[in-house]
């Protein structure tokens, strides 16, 4: 076996000897998120994005869960008909001003909005680009890999996130009061 003579200290007698190796301690950790009630329901949950009892998205305001399965469903669908319907360049330049807001044009007749897990609020512009022009084709390729199991994911993940909601960090939530619609803009008239 040979060893690396980089990692050998000299003492002050200048003989050789083994570095010592330093481990973090427990301390050095963060400790797990403390077990916090639900805003929503009150159920107890411990280091999720949402409530596993009523699907409230835990870090944003009370009224905005998770879209359920069927509703993102219905979404893809609708999502589909509106491209068809629009000749594709309808759905892309409806698309492009819906973004900024967190949505796509079958989101938005849907009421559900894209949430930026890290930012904890709507997703802007470039996340809903990568999510959509980005993350969805490359997941597309890997799914005609697998005879499109990856689609499936939905079913099965806790937090009701597609593989390319994970790839952009983003959570679909259902938005029928409006909570996230982003402030209008201060008119530049005046």
């Amino acid at each position: 076996m040979v060893e690396n003579p980089d990692r050998y200290t000299k003492n002050p007698k200048g003989d050789e000897q083994p570095e010592q190796v330093q481990w973090p301690s427990q301390t050095d950790f963060a400790p797990p998120p403390a077990p916090a009630a639900c805003p929503a329901c009150g159920q107890v949950t411990s280091g999720e994005l949402s409530c596993q009892f009523c699907g409230q998205a835990l870090f944003l305001p009370k009224g905005l869960p998770l879209s359920t399965i069927g509703l993102r469903f219905g979404g893809y669908l609708l999502e589909g008909v509106l491209f068809v319907f629009t000749a594709g360049i309808g759905w892309l330049i409806w698309a492009l001003f819906l973004f900024p807001q967190g949505q796509t044009p079958a989101k938005q007749l849907l009421q559900m909005r894209v949430v930026h897990i890290g930012e904890q609020h709507t997703a802007r512009f470039w996340r809903m680009f990568l999510r959509e022009f980005i993350a969805k084709p490359v997941i597309a390729i890997l799914a005609t890999a697998t005879f499109f199991i990856l689609y499936l994911w939905l079913f099965w993940d806790r937090n009701r996130q597609e593989l390319w909601d994970k790839l952009a960090s983003t959570l679909v939530v259902s938005d029928r009061q409006g909570l996230l619609r982003p402030p209008p803009r201060p008119d530049s008239a005046q």
